[in-house]
């Protein structure tokens, strides 16, 4: 084979390997953005179900909005109150719509859930 032949060959194979790697890059790139959007979803849908006190029975949109507003968003802060402060949050709604150690005993199982 003459040099000439030699040199196509060559440049051929580099290029066929150029095409092959582009063809490969911007499908890993999609594949990669596909599985962090389903990453990205996963972790809200997660910070969704950790922060959602309605979640305990008991709790209803009225003392969840109270809970909020004393800076309580998740069922771990919940789980550290005890039924003295959580009736002082919410007041008089927390005697007549639930009881205090039962809200707090879920926040503390969700908060065991949700640390694992």
């Amino acid at each position: 084979m003459s040099t000439n032949t030699w040199f196509i060959f060559v440049v051929g194979l580099l290029v066929g390997w150029l095409i092959e790697w582009v063809i490969d890059w911007l499908y890993w790139r999609r594949k990669c953005k596909d599985l962090e959007a389903r990453l990205r979803l996963a972790e809200e849908a997660a910070v969704v179900l950790e922060t959602d006190l309605q979640q305990i029975r008991g709790i209803g949109p009225v003392i969840a909005q109270k809970l909020n507003e004393a800076g309580i968003f998740t069922f771990a802060q919940l789980a550290q109150l005890t039924a003295s402060q959580l009736a002082e949050i919410v007041g008089e709604e927390i005697h007549r719509l639930a009881d205090e150690e039962e809200i707090l005993r879920q926040a503390r199982e969700f908060a065991r859930r949700t640390r694992k």
